[in-house]
C-alpha cells in the first residue's frame, strides 16, 4: 500500500448513509495507488514501446485504442494514440520504465503523487455516475475495461469499467475532497456505504 498521506485522509472512514430501507446503493473506497505512470511513446516509436511494456510489466499492453488490460497487480490503460497508463504495485515501476524507455523512444512520466483513485460499485453506481458524468453508460456502449477522460461536478476525470457495476476513477489529488464531496452527496439519494481505503 502507498505510504502517501491521502487527500481524502479523514473523510473516507468507514459508515453507512442510509436512504429509506433496504441496502446502500452504492459503495464507495479509496484505492490507495502505488505507483502510476505516465507514458508517451513516439510516433514512429509506438511498437518499440508496447514491447518494453510487456516485457516489464508482464502484461499485454490494450488493442482497443480506448480499452485496458490487467495481470496480476498491473492495469494498463490506453488515453490516448501512443499514450498510456500504467498503474502497478511496484513502487519502483517508474525508474524502471525510465530505464527502458529512453528519451528516443518516448517520454515517461510519474503521476504516483498528482492521482486519487475512488472506487465506486453497487447496484446504482452507474446512475450515480450518470448524474454528473457527460458519458454513455450502458454497458454495451462502456464495456468492462473501457477508459475514458471526461468531467464530473468540474473535475477532470479518468474513468475505467471494472465491471457492470464497478468503477475506478482517477481524480487529480487536488480536487479530490471536492469530488468526493459531490460523488457523496449524489449517492445520498441511493443510500451508500464508504469501505475502508484499500479494500476494495
Amino acid at each position: 500500500m502507498s505510504d502517501r498521506i491521502s487527500p481524502l485522509q479523514g473523510h473516507t472512514d468507514p459508515r453507512i448513509v442510509a436512504a429509506g430501507q433496504g441496502e446502500a446503493g452504492v459503495v464507495l473506497s479509496e484505492r490507495p495507488i502505488v505507483s502510476l505512470v505516465q507514458v508517451a511513446a513516439w510516433p514512429d516509436s509506438l511498437e518499440q514501446v508496447e514491447d518494453a511494456l510487456a516485457s516489464l510489466t508482464h502484461c499485454a499492453p490494450p488493442q482497443r485504442p480506448s480499452g485496458s488490460s490487467s495481470r496480476e497487480a498491473t492495469t494498463i490503460m490506453a488515453i490516448g494514440p501512443g499514450r498510456f497508463l500504467i498503474e502497478s504495485g511496484d513502487p519502483a515501476l517508474p525508474d524502471k520504465l525510465g530505464a527502458v524507455i529512453g528519451a528516443d523512444l518516448g517520454a515517461v512520466t510519474d503521476l504516483g503523487h498528482a492521482r486519487c483513485c475512488i472506487r465506486v460499485t453497487g447496484p446504482k453506481a452507474t446512475w450515480v455516475l450518470a448524474k454528473g458524468l457527460a458519458l454513455d453508460l450502458d454497458i454495451e456502449r462502456f464495456p468492462p475495461l473501457e477508459v475514458a477522460q471526461s468531467v464530473i461536478h468540474e473535475v477532470g476525470v479518468l474513468v475505467r469499467r471494472i465491471s457492470a457495476d464497478s468503477f475506478d476513477l482517477y481524480v487529480f489529488r487536488g480536487f479530490a475532497l471536492s469530488f468526493w464531496d459531490w460523488l457523496t452527496e449524489a449517492a445520498s439519494e441511493t443510500g451508500y456505504r464508504v469501505d475502508p481505503p484499500g479494500s476494495a
